[in-house]
């Protein structure tokens, strides 16, 4: 028979699923994952260079700050400097590249300032040690115990220097997903992809794509890509009738829910993803 408490854990479940979603502050993108809190869980964000993998990982970020949460954000690729003022520019939705040229007028500064005081007030921690190891991770998770953890990007870890980089890579994942699943976190990856995208005709990613090691695709509870049709099409071949800067989420493998695609807008200016369409300033 089976165990009892077993089954009472599952009953509860049960009653209490509809309160305990994980949220990215997406609203069609949430009600296709489907994943529950404190339950642990890996998501993998994919795509080819320029297609907004940060840019997705820190919108996800703000509206989960925006809700109390607690955040922390390995970033393996930039400095801590270049990541929170990328931050802060996507929270007061000023161009930044308005910041290169220094045409930033009073009205930007005022945005500016409240987003900072906003960046003061949230529970982030920001850890820019590239090569990081997931002992290292699950230690600062222990300590902290955060609700969600970032990590920016994942072939950039390190593992085992006496394994192969495919083994590397798959002891890396089972880590990942074991630190996830006792500490009841959501860990949400960036990965690349490999080149074989840009070959086929139809260039939105598929879980083969997956860069170094199928261990990504087989580990992860959760792989979505990201897919903006007018990168690779210039804006006379684009559909005139599509707004710039839709970007296609494709969720393209899901254990707790639903496969499928939505659709947010990337501006690229701030840069920042929105759940609905916006103007863009170019």
């Amino acid at each position: 028979m089976l165990d009892e408490k077993l089954l009472a854990d599952v009953w509860e479940d049960l009653e209490n699923q509809n309160k305990t979603f994980f949220e990215t502050g997406f609203e069609d993108l949430d009600c296709v994952l489907g994943i529950q809190e404190k339950k642990g869980a890996v998501i993998t964000i994919g795509a080819r260079p320029a297609m907004g993998k940060t840019t997705f990982m820190l919108s996800v970020m703000e509206n989960i700050l925006l809700k109390n949460k607690k955040c922390i954000y390995f970033s393996l690729e930039m400095s801590k400097e270049q990541l929170v003022k990328r931050f802060l520019f996507q929270r007061a939705e000023v161009s930044f590249l308005k910041s290169k040229l220094n045409n930033l007028v009073a009205k930007d500064w005022q945005k500016l300032a409240q987003a900072m005081e906003n960046l003061s007030k949230w529970d982030l921690k920001i850890d820019d040690n590239s090569g990081i190891k997931t002992e290292e991770i699950e230690l600062a998770i222990k300590e902290l115990h955060p609700d969600v953890v970032f990590i920016d990007y994942f072939q950039l870890m390190e593992g085992s220097r006496k394994k192969d980089r495919f083994v590397q890579i798959e002891d890396i994942m089972k880590n990942l997903k074991r630190i996830a699943k006792e500490n009841g976190v959501v860990i949400i990856i960036a990965s690349q992809l490999s080149r074989a995208v840009e070959n086929r005709y139809d260039k939105r990613p598929l879980l083969s794509d997956l860069r170094e090691s199928g261990a990504i695709e087989n580990i992860s509870d959760v792989v979505i890509f990201l897919y903006r049709d007018e990168y690779y099409n210039s804006r006379e071949e684009y559909d005139e009738f599509r707004p710039k800067g839709e970007t296609e989420v494709i969720v393209a493998k899901n254990k707790f829910g639903a496969c499928g695609s939505i659709r947010l807008t990337f501006k690229s200016n701030i840069p920042k993803f929105y759940g609905q369409i916006v103007e863009s300033e170019f």
